[in-house]
């Protein structure tokens, strides 16, 4: 059964998947992929949708930005705010989802990660998320690459659908400029292959990044090197958008043709 994100909770695939993710070294790399294209900004506003159990918040927190994360779990939500602590005071964190959301919006930026292919209706998702961010702000967004990798992971986390390159910039392109789209794990799709299509199983998320040996270096090795080289294949769609200035005058005259 696929998952909604205005639910009020997920299912204990989902949970065990988010709290793994915690020590992945993918996750972390897609990460830095999204903080490298933030940076130059100075310090950013930024809204984290779907945040889940709270890293990439405290990486941007770390990085210098102050942080709104929303999810529509409170288990996560909790989690968030523990992560944070006292580290991070500027941070806050909200239940809700992204179609929920009913605070301040004009965001600098707004990062959703593995998100929206839980999202029946991603492209409304999407346009509410991006509506949150000024004219000129960034939009950032990472998804499952490839709907031929579509197997037992995705099927066990409740997902939609995967994406491709072009299937994602077509979702966005409506509300922002696409300055950058890429895929990411292309190293990684015989795991995927072997995992979630042939043995049916859960991925080993978590378990070998974090662990010294031969194993750990070599899967970060080849992270990092396509972090600055990207493939034409990937387990995952990475892309950045801007919002474009106009939008600050067509959101002008539609509210002076609802007033």
């Amino acid at each position: 059964m696929n998952a909604d994100l205005s639910a009020a909770t997920f299912n204990q695939a989902q949970y065990d998947d988010f709290l793994a993710k915690s020590g992945d070294v993918y996750a972390q790399s897609k990460y830095r992929v999204l903080l490298r294209w933030m940076s130059g900004r100075g310090r950013l506003r930024v809204l984290n949708a779907g945040c889940g159990s709270g890293e990439l918040s405290c990486l941007l927190a770390a990085a210098g930005h102050q942080v709104v994360g929303i999810d529509p779990d409170p288990t996560y939500i909790a989690l968030a705010r523990d992560r944070a602590g006292s580290n991070f005071p500027d941070s806050e964190y909200h239940v809700c989802s992204i179609e929920n959301y009913t605070g301040p919006g004009d965001f600098d930026a707004a990062v959703s990660t593995d998100v929206l292919e839980h999202i029946e209706d991603d492209r409304s998702a999407f346009a509410k998320m991006a509506a949150l961010v000024r004219p000129g702000g960034l939009v950032l967004v990472a998804v499952p690459a490839g709907q031929w990798l579509f197997g037992f992971h995705d099927e066990q986390l409740g997902h939609y659908r995967r994406y491709s390159k072009r299937s994602l910039r077509a979702l966005v392109s409506d509300h922002c400029d696409v300055t950058k789209v890429r895929y990411f794990g292309g190293t990684l799709i015989p795991v995927c292959l072997a995992f979630s299509r042939w043995l049916r199983r859960p991925y080993p998320v978590g378990q070998v990044g974090g662990k010294p040996g031969v194993v750990s270096r070599v899967l970060n090795g080849l992270l990092a090197a396509e972090r600055r080289v990207p493939l034409p294949l990937g387990t995952s769609v990475l892309l950045c958008g801007e919002r474009p200035v106009a939008a600050r005058q067509v959101a002008s005259s539609e509210s002076r043709r609802v007033a």
